[in-house]
């Protein structure tokens, strides 16, 4: 089983780099309905076993997704309680029914969360202001093109890092006609002056206090965190990760050897997949439950987490 933990972890850090957290969790769902839907048990034990050994599968890729456990354990506990208990007897068709409801519900439930945090969001005036971007978070670019359509007039910096996010973002400005420029992540120091505020977003908040982000933003938040410019935090709750990290984990080290262009050369290069974050860095947490301080978010947290392991 480890093998198939190792797979998945592998292929779903690299569509969470294409397309964000939120978005792997909709696509992750929506394949399970249609899984559900074309799976062929032999019974109702078979069915419950192969939908307890893939939620136990993906439960436990690394990095773990607060997102996706949260909608996971939902499922799991829908299933013991409604699908896998001894005396359950049903029909394969009412079965399948029953779970692919399930399923919607939980892509409602997120969707309306994420609607819930625009709402929220909409109530930061961004009107003349000009707002840097880094990582390429599809609910900060989603904000911004919400609020380009209402009407504001508002530039936009991109941080130049990865190739592809660099351009993912610029691609999705550029669509929505929303003026802006970029600049290498590396010479941001020049434009102190001209940021008024700066939009990210996270793969998940950890019990250590820290928000897990692409790389490079702890670098951008502390040097615009000294420059005392407001950094806003866009996430939903589902996100929160609702269980006990190990140290340092979340983030996975590349190794590769490279070339040296001209000399013979060789030397290891090292890549982190992402950084934590600690969440006094933030002037506001923007959430699908409100707008919170960093100290209020963390004990809003830090509830949340005990709540959820007294009940596990």
């Amino acid at each position: 089983m480890q093998q198939q933990i190792d797979l998945y972890s592998q292929v779903l850090r690299k569509m969470e780099i294409e397309i964000g957290a939120r978005d792997v969790s909709r696509v992750l769902l929506k394949s399970l309905k249609g899984s559900v839907k074309n799976f062929k048990a032999k019974d109702n034990d078979d069915f419950c076993e192969q939908m307890m050994k893939l939620i136990h599968i993906l439960s436990n890729i690394e990095p773990k997704f607060g997102i996706l456990n949260y909608q996971l354990h939902k499922l799991e506990v829908f299933l013991e309680g409604n699908i896998c208990k001894k005396s359950t007897k049903m029909t394969d068709k009412k079965r399948k029914r029953h779970v692919i409801k399930k399923l919607c519900e939980l892509i409602r439930d997120a969707k309306k969360k994420d609607v819930a945090l625009k709402r929220n969001a909409e109530t930061i005036n961004i009107d003349g202001k000009t707002i840097l971007i880094h990582d390429h978070s599809h609910t900060v670019q989603d904000l911004l093109v919400s609020n380009k359509r209402k009407g504001q007039k508002f530039h936009v910096i991109i941080a130049e890092q990865d190739y592809e996010k660099t351009h993912n973002n610029i691609e999705r400005m550029h669509k929505a006609r929303i003026p802006f420029q970029v600049v290498p992540s590396y010479m941001l120091s020049h434009i102190h002056d001209r940021v008024d505020m700066l939009f990210f977003g996270a793969l998940t908040f950890k019990d250590s206090g820290n928000f897990v982000m692409g790389p490079g933003t702890h670098s951008i938040i502390s040097e615009f965190h000294v420059a005392k410019t407001p950094i806003y935090m866009f996430m939903n709750t589902i996100k929160f990760s609702l269980w006990r990290s190990k140290k340092r984990a979340g983030v996975f080290i590349h190794k590769h050897k490279r070339q040296h262009l001209y000399k013979p050369i060789e030397y290891e290069r090292i890549k982190y997949s992402h950084d934590r974050v600690p969440v006094e860095m933030f002037t506001k947490i923007v959430t699908d439950k409100g707008i919170f301080s960093s100290s209020e978010f963390d004990s809003m947290f830090r509830k949340q987490l005990e709540k959820y392991c007294r009940e596990c």
